[in-house]
């Protein structure tokens, strides 16, 4: 009949038009707004705009990340604009909320990118700390140093050798607030090369456990084993060092499942790194918290972790 046509063709061939409109419009308006000129032009601007396009600037450099066509996280004009948008700002001096917020998210943005026109300012945003207010800006620096370095790979030259970064860094290092000094390990392990390396291994023995736990994790990264130690505290479900310093005590368990899973994670790829190394010790202690009582999640991780150390071959150890 012609009602069983119409549903059977001509309803379902309009939603599937409708679904396609969409989309499309979505397409459209979703390209429009990724226009540089205009993220620069409003960021620039001291008013409720700025945030919109800071806000849109951000998802647009998230959505890069698992694209392999990339326009803006490669737009060496555009880096360099947001960098000089930050250098302003940081002459500007200004320790009001607003100013701080737009340094810190000013400095996320330039880790996203896949160029480096922007770490001269980030290096400048790491070593400015006027007052206690901008440390949370000089933080933020170290993490977009080592989502910048992370796109580079290990011993990239350009942040292995760049003396003014190494200065920054291992005066974060030496930083008496511990947040710092554990950004400053992080960006570290991501650059890498033997200067860092021989600080990661210093840091070990950090008093405060998440200085000290970021270091064996990224120097187990590089397939390093001198933080097989450390990471056997970091398995130890009974160790406290790691939750006791987390203020929020409903935010303990998950800390506690954080620090064993980074730990398990780092086993993997010690074992994946350095397939020499005598890691005995740490296959007993993953073993041990496989057969374990902890949650599923944390025992699935710990098999995996068992089978990458019982499965290693000799190549190119390190």
């Amino acid at each position: 009949s012609a009602g069983f046509i119409l549903q059977l063709f001509v309803v379902p061939g309009v939603i599937v038009v409708v679904v396609v409109t969409v989309w499309l419009m979505f397409n459209w308006l979703a390209h429009m707004g990724n226009d540089r000129d205009a993220y620069v032009r409003d960021l620039s601007r001291n008013n409720e705009a700025r945030w919109q396009a800071a806000f849109n600037l951000a998802n647009a450099l998230r959505a890069e990340r698992i694209t392999n066509q990339p326009e803006l996280t490669i737009d060496s004009e555009l880096a360099a604009q947001l960098a000089a948008i930050l250098d302003r700002e940081i002459e500007a001096g200004s320790m009001d909320e607003r100013p701080i917020t737009l340094r810190i998210y000013l400095s996320r943005a330039l880790g996203e990118f896949r160029v480096d026109d922007g770490l001269p300012t980030l290096i400048k945003a790491a070593a400015t700390e006027r007052d206690e207010r901008e440390a949370d800006v000089r933080r933020a620096a170290i993490e977009g140093i080592a989502l910048l370095a992370a796109k580079f790979g290990p011993s990239e030259k350009r942040f292995v050798e760049n003396e003014e970064l190494r200065e920054v860094l291992f005066e974060a290092a030496a930083d008496p607030v511990a947040r710092t000094r554990a950004a400053a390990a992080v960006a570290m392990g991501v650059i890498g090369g033997d200067t860092f390396r021989d600080k990661l291994r210093f840091m070990l023995e950090d008093s405060h456990p998440d200085v000290r736990y970021n270091a064996a994790v990224r120097l187990a990264n590089l397939g390093d084993v001198t933080a097989v130690d450390v990471l056997d505290e970091m398995l130890d479900l009974d160790e406290q060092a790691g939750i006791e310093v987390e203020k929020e005590e409903g935010m303990r368990p998950f800390k506690r499942s954080l620090i064993t899973i980074n730990a398990l994670r780092a086993a993997e790829q010690l074992a994946e790194k350095n397939s020499t190394a005598d890691l005995s010790a740490l296959e007993s202690a993953v073993a041990k918290l496989r057969d374990s009582d902890a949650p599923a999640r944390i025992r699935v991780e710990a098999t995996a972790a068992l089978r990458k150390i019982r499965s290693r071959q000799p190549s190119g150890a390190q």
